[in-house]
């Protein structure tokens, strides 16, 4: 009886890989068909870009876009009268990855796994930035090492859709152990968003120094977040 309980439970388990590989392997069109590079903004509200490699070292490059296997990325620097907002935007065209491990890579697992320390943590959080609606985004206040506090929002679009951040905890781990960690986040994103879990997928990104309430009435910073709308960050105008 146990034998056969195993023989069917591994012929399921290879059946529904099967299907899932099957569905990925679906040709999806894309919706977001420019650059990432020409979504960030030269210059907006006096704010000039500066760009930031996301290794240091062309070494680390290859390593960073062996884990993430981006299709596209960008990392940017922009400064006005001596304010810093760091905005990083990463693409992945259909069928390059899941769900759950695109999503794994934001501040509560990176930056927390390098040593920061999460002190504020708020999930798809809702505003109005100059009478437009925000999708929903994930807002974090980290103390980083040599770096004082960051105040972070980011968004995770899937489809162009915000990805859920609440079932997620800090410090998740790499490689196997890690993977069965996320195993809850797999199945959550099974039901969210189907067998298909290679979607299309943008994260970005913004990182200050000022408190949120602070940053979301700074005008001028209203303005470079206004710029990024290319990127899918506000209700009414998606990916072109």
């Amino acid at each position: 009886m146990r034998k056969a309980l195993l023989i069917f439970g591994s012929v399921l388990i290879l059946g529904l890989v099967a299907l899932v590989t099957a569905v990925s392997l679906t040709d999806v069109p894309r919706r977001f068909t420019g650059r990432v590079t020409d979504a960030l903004p030269q210059e907006a509200a006096g704010w000039k870009r500066r760009d930031v490699p996301i290794a240091g070292t062309s070494a680390g490059a290859a390593n960073v876009l062996g884990i993430l296997n981006f299709s596209q990325a960008e990392q940017a620097m922009y400064e006005k009268d001596g304010r810093r907002v760091l905005v990083y935007a990463a693409y992945w065209e259909p069928g390059k990855v899941s769900v759950v491990d695109a999503g794994s890579h934001n501040p509560d697992s990176c930056w927390v796994n390098a040593g920061c320390v999460r002190t504020e943590r708020r999930h798809s959080v809702v505003g109005l930035l100059a009478g437009r609606s925000l999708r929903p985004y994930e807002y974090g206040q980290y103390l980083v090492p040599g770096g004082g506090r960051q105040n972070v929002v980011f968004w995770h679009l899937v489809n162009g859709v915000p990805n859920r951040y609440e079932e997620q905890e800090a410090g998740w781990r790499d490689g196997l152990i890690g993977r069965l960690e996320r195993l809850p986040l797999l199945l959550k994103d099974i039901r969210e968003f189907g067998l298909n879990q290679k979607s299309e997928q943008m994260f970005i990104r913004v990182s200050f120094t000022p408190p949120l309430p602070d940053a979301m009435a700074d005008p001028d910073f209203v303005r470079l977040l206004q710029a990024l709308a290319p990127l899918g960050i506000f209700e009414d105008q998606g990916w072109k």
